[in-house]
């Protein structure tokens, strides 16, 4: 481990228990994660929340944006108004190395007053999620999280594997779910030879193979491709001396 990430490197991975997907403004998709699992992994890293980390607020202030005119149908005559934004700078401080303080400066943003679906509406609740947004955005910077933030958990494979990770990590029992797991994989191959084996025409066989020669790959799995190779070829022989036969 490399003395410069040496803190990046024990918090990087991310639990996907605590992620879910999200459709943003204009179509983004991305990974949220649960701020709280955030606060929890700092806490074991830095200690309790005010002793070995924390953070201030250096400014809270409201940025106005374009111009918003409610529709007119819903209220005749309304002025026109400006969008807003909520804004915080946050400074995060954690104890370092030998005890000094360390600080991280960043900020964090919410729309106050805003124009959705035809709506203009107003979010009660800006203050709270700028400061989730800022201090999120400053344990970021220290590699909190970032597999999320590098895209890793756009690939299945890649969150495949940390689940099942995650899931002997917490399990009371580890060898148990490290058999649990083996049988499982055992039985998904087993269930995709035997589906192979009862193709009943050669369209659907290759469908089949496709299917499951695709999600071996994603899994990691050479031997279940060969697994399956094989099987198709048995059962694409058997088709075809079936038809011969036929004829």
């Amino acid at each position: 481990m490399s003395e410069n990430t040496r803190i990046w490197n024990q918090v990087e991975t991310t639990d996907p228990e605590v992620t879910k997907k999200f459709t943003g403004a204009g179509g983004f998709k991305g990974t949220a994660i649960r701020p709280t699992y955030l606060m929890h992994r700092a806490t074991e890293l830095f200690g309790p929340c005010g002793e070995g980390w924390g953070w201030t607020v250096l400014e809270d202030r409201f940025d106005e944006g374009a111009p918003l005119q409610a529709p007119t149908k819903e209220w005749p005559g309304a002025p026109m108004i400006c969008a807003k934004v909520h804004t915080v700078k946050v400074e995060l401080w954690y104890t370092g190395k030998a005890g000094q303080k360390c600080t991280i400066q960043q900020y964090g943003h919410t729309p106050f007053v805003y124009l959705q679906q035809g709506k203009i509406l107003t979010d009660w609740d800006t203050a709270k999620k700028s400061l989730t947004d800022g201090i999120g955005k400053c344990l970021q910077a220290l590699g909190f999280a970032a597999d999320i933030y590098l895209g890793m958990f756009d690939d299945p494979t890649y969150v495949d594997t940390i689940t099942e990770e995650f899931k002997i990590e917490k399990a009371e029992d580890k060898d148990a779910e490290i058999l649990r797991q083996k049988q499982e994989r055992i039985d998904w191959l087993a269930s995709a030879v035997d589906t192979i084996g009862k193709a009943v025409t050669a369209y659907e066989l290759k469908t089949l193979n496709v299917k499951y020669i695709r999600e071996a790959t994603r899994r990691n799995e050479p031997a279940f491709i060969a697994r399956i190779t094989r099987a198709f070829e048995e059962r694409k022989a058997t088709l075809e001396k079936l038809t011969e036969d036929a004829a």
